[in-house]
């Protein structure tokens, strides 16, 4: 009997050791939610178990006196760097820091200090407490260190947390900064391990936007990318480059132009074009005769060819939109020796958030547009992939060339009933395949350059987009300050140009696939906080009682059958 039991417990012993062991070394997960929450995609596995070096992250949002949501969104990050783990191993060691917790007031100081310069700033939050609003500063970022190589990671747009008017709006703000926790981690590992540097390319010699007015686009790009500035006209080709930005042209493009775009294009660079059919001059909008519209006639005959083979046509338009607008400010008088200022609903400024599935803008904020036209796709190209990014609200009407503008639109209110019959415009197309040449008759077996001609061209990516003033950030005509792009300063709202900017140059020059990782979708399940509110006690008394209770009868029963068992 003794030995039986011995062999038992050995047995035992044994099998616990081993499954001890196995849980250690090979550690195994189902993810069962419906929104396969806790999977990451197969791009960031790969670039997580290829590291050669340590990572060390430091998260900068932790403390017990977190509100509930907050709290949850650090779980959601804690749980995605746990998966990380998984597949860097040793390689990647994260904290989670409360920098407020800090005793040493020199060292909190110090390291706040060392946030403002890094870009880090606090951000206030709301705070509900019993239908209660109160505020709490937090640093929702995180930073990343990678042998001498430091980054930041915003894990939150802060002025988004600030402008959370309720808790619902700050749901969907955090339910969006989940989704894209495992992108915004992975993209930065990318950025800080990655040896190699793409180059793109800025291109000038057609009347583009000037350097001032691309100087915060140009920026923001060279923190991933090495940017150029490249005079077309005086560049034999534009090999070397990896993508292509062109921003507001506004003359002809001459054949030998049109021939180096091309065939970069042909060899799989990538190119992305923010082009006007229309100009309009806005200090004269408030004359008596109002701004008359003005075709590019010498970049639009010059070019329509080039994008008709793309698979667009630009459309000499202009979209107004009375539902998703933005603002003008209009001198109307002096303040003794100051104008006065009087701001207004701009029919004409698109405020872009109706946007189609698609990683690159996914949880994105809203962009702004400028005398935005419309864009049709043509039939010709028919082997290409058109895809739609953006549009304006259904609430629109298109207005045709020949079109004048007076600021007498913005003070009288619009006719709803002609606006009703409108519908969403699309404003940008992403187009993808393998373009056949424009050139495809013209080179002769005699022209010099039929040597290096590409006929039919490489899998590529080329974004058009129907305004030119997409990517222009303001000039302080006095100072010479540059303000960032897509801020408003009438509405002072920060829109999203820059990061669609740079969502895009990552989706097209993306070899991993990483941002994929945008596409992750959480649903939101929010309890009904009426019936929350009014049966309180109720469910704290069904939460507490109810496991006692349960503990109770099971006690009872244990006890009874013990007793029934030992009285034989």
């Amino acid at each position: 009997m003794r030995k039986k039991s011995f062999l038992k417990y050995t047995l035992m012993l044994i099998v616990i050791g081993i499954t001890n062991f196995i849980a250690q070394n090979w550690i195994f997960r189902i993810d069962l939610t419906e929104d396969k929450r806790y999977t990451i995609s197969d791009a960031t596995k790969e670039i997580l178990e290829n590291l050669n070096d340590e990572i060390r992250i430091k998260v900068y949002l932790e403390g017990e006196s977190l509100p509930a949501s907050y709290r949850m969104f650090r779980n959601a990050i804690a749980e995605n760097l746990d998966e990380f783990k998984r597949y860097a191993g040793k390689n990647l060691k994260v904290k989670f820091i409360d920098p407020l917790a800090i005793k040493d007031k020199a060292e909190k100081d110090t390291l706040i200090k060392s946030f403002q310069q890094k870009g880090i700033t606090p951000t206030p939050i709301a705070v509900y407490k019993e239908g209660e609003r109160s505020e709490k500063f937090i640093f929702p970022a995180a930073e990343i260190s990678y042998k001498d190589l430091e980054i930041t990671v915003p894990l939150i747009k802060s002025d988004a947390a600030a402008q959370a008017v309720n808790e619902e709006v700050e749901a969907r703000l955090l339910n969006s900064s989940i989704e894209n926790v495992e992108y915004s981690f992975i993209s930065a590992i990318k950025q800080i391990t990655d040896t190699t540097t793409h180059r793109v390319g800025f291109i000038y010699g057609h009347g583009e936007l000037a350097l001032p007015f691309i100087t915060d686009a140009a920026r923001a790009l060279s923190q991933k990318y090495a940017v150029y500035p490249v005079d077309l006209p005086k560049s034999p080709t534009l090999d070397g480059l990896d993508a292509i930005i062109i921003a507001k042209p506004d003359s002809t493009f001459s054949e030998d132009d049109k021939y180096k775009l091309d065939q970069f294009l042909m060899k799989g660079g990538k190119a992305l074009f923010f082009v006007d059919a229309l100009d309009i001059r806005e200090d004269s909008i408030n004359t008596k005769e109002g701004a008359v519209a003005i075709p590019y006639t010498n970049f639009v005959q010059s070019m329509t060819p080039f994008f008709f083979n793309l698979g667009v046509r630009f459309n000499m338009n202009f979209i107004e939109d009375v539902q998703n607008f933005g603002f003008l400010g209009f001198v109307v008088g002096n303040y003794g020796d100051k104008p006065k200022l009087e701001v207004l609903p701009w029919r004409h400024y698109l405020s872009i958030r109706n946007y189609y599935p698609h990683p690159v803008v996914k949880n994105l904020e809203p962009v702004l547009g400028r005398y935005v036209s419309t864009l049709d796709t043509v039939a010709s190209a028919a082997k290409i992939k058109k895809i739609p990014l953006a549009s304006s609200s259904t609430y629109t009407r298109v207005v045709s060339y020949p079109v004048i503008i007076k600021y007498d639109e913005a003070r009288q209110p619009p006719d709803m009933n002609i606006y009703k019959r409108g519908k969403a415009e699309t404003v940008m197309f992403l187009l993808e395949g393998k373009f056949t040449s424009l050139f495809a008759n013209r080179i002769l077996p005699s022209d010099p350059r039929a040597k290096t001609f590409i006929k039919e061209g490489k899998p590529t990516k080329v974004l058009v987009c129907a305004d030119g003033d997409f990517l222009r950030n303001s000039v302080n005509p006095k100072t010479g300050q540059i303000a960032p792009l897509g801020y408003d300063k009438y509405s002072r709202y920060q829109f999203a140009n820059k990061q669609f900017l740079l969502n895009m140059l990552d989706y097209m020059l993306d070899d991993n696939g990483i941002i994929l990782a945008r596409n992750k979708e959480i649903s939101l399940r929010p309890l009904d906080k009426k019936k929350l509110q009014t049966n309180r006690t109720y469910w704290q008394f069904i939460n507490v009682a109810v496991p006692l209770v349960f503990v109770a009868v099971f006690g009872i029963i244990w006890v009874v059958l013990r007793k029934r068992k030992y009285a034989k």
